[in-house]
């Protein structure tokens, strides 16, 4: 792997959580501030599935275990915040 290429992505991971951080800090917790925050988890969670755990060029299937594990686990956090807000 590119040396280079992970440097610039974990200058994209390290952006990524404080922008976490920052909505996290200044939105409200409603359901967009949520929803963001997930989905910039899933988009660090694939790169790092996909780069630092080096599975970009294996079988499709460990992408898609660990990859399916990420999505999964991401949508039981929003489920269980959905049905928190009942």
């Amino acid at each position: 792997m590119n040396t280079h290429l992970l440097n610039v992505l974990w200058v994209a991971l390290l952006v990524a959580t404080v922008l976490t951080w920052l909505i996290g800090k200044t939105a409200h917790a409603g359901p967009a501030a949520v929803s963001a925050i997930l989905v910039i988890a899933a988009l660090k969670g694939w790169m790092i599935i996909q780069d630092f755990m080096g599975l970009r060029r294996v079988k499709l299937l460990w992408r898609g275990l660990v990859l399916g594990w990420l999505l999964v686990t991401l949508a039981v956090i929003l489920i269980a915040y959905w049905l928190g807000l009942k």
